[in-house]
């Protein structure tokens, strides 16, 4: 009788998990917009800011990016053993890991970088702007994205900023941490077969997907619509790509170079 009763409950709690696992992925997700924005998709942002004008994710990259006239800028966000928040693509500062490096040792180390409240301060002055955060981490969960979090909202820009990483378990940290956070999955082609896609987009709660450029078809398109998910798509350095990529209804274009981004543009509204 006992084992009848025990093999019961387990039954009705696996029951249970199923069904709020299909409820987490089928009633509970809804892709959202970034509502502090003014500007109209499809929007184009700084990869790192700038890519070669400017060394890229520092604050001279995002001011230029910004009063060249872009609609927002990429990032990617890191943070150092010491708790500093720093804009850093690499995961290594020549031979050091950069989570490893006290704050003064990467200051020491003589590598161009910004911080992630010099970059808010500096948005604040370019209102509707998107802020494209990419959490930088390979961590299952870590302080990286709760950090992050509380920058951005004490900077009061939350409305304005779009999460993104390769890294599932960060976007959901960030989806758990905060109902406001909007979130987006970055994935390539070179990934396992299970992450390259974006099919596990729902389970995360993602709200966007970011993929490479060369992933964008129209079939993409087609599925991302009739879920309302955004596709903010990367590095995109090609006029006549931008161009196509300006007129599929993509959401977000990133690129190296604002000329080259506002030049497609241009062309494209002056054929149109």
């Amino acid at each position: 009788m006992l084992k009848m009763v025990s093999g019961l409950v387990f039954m009705m709690g696996l029951l249970y998990l199923v069904i709020l696992l299909l409820l987490w992925r089928f009633a509970f997700w809804y892709p959202r917009r970034v509502p502090g924005l003014s500007r109209q998709a499809p929007l184009l942002l700084g990869h790192r800011g700038v890519r070669g004008k400017k060394p890229e994710n520092t604050y001279e990259a995002f001011k230029l990016a910004f009063d060249e006239g872009l609609d927002g800028i990429e990032c990617d966000v890191q943070r150092t053993h010491d708790g500093k928040l720093v804009l850093f693509h690499d995961a290594k500062v020549k031979e050091d890991v950069l989570t490893q490096m006290r704050f003064h040792e990467l200051q020491a180390s003589a590598e161009p970088f910004g911080t992630l409240d010099e970059l808010l301060e500096l948005a604040k002055a370019y209102p509707g702007t998107l802020l494209n955060i990419e959490l930088k981490t390979d961590v299952l969960w870590s302080r990286l994205e709760r950090d992050t979090l509380a920058a951005v909202k004490a900077s009061g820009l939350l409305d304005r900023v779009i999460f993104s990483s390769f890294n599932p378990m960060s976007i959901l940290h960030m989806r758990l941490l905060s109902q406001r956070a909007r979130v987006g999955l970055l994935y390539s082609p070179d990934m396992p077969a299970l992450l390259r896609n974006g099919f596990l987009a729902p389970w995360f709660h993602v709200d966007a997907l970011h993929p490479h450029e060369s992933q964008v078809t129209p079939e993409l398109l087609k599925r991302a619509k009739a879920k309302n998910l955004a596709i903010n798509t990367w590095t995109v350095n090609e006029p006549m790509r931008i161009t196509s990529l300006y007129r599929s209804g993509v959401n977000a274009i990133i690129g190296d170079d604002p000329a080259v981004l506002l030049e497609a543009v241009k062309a494209v509204k002056a054929s149109d």
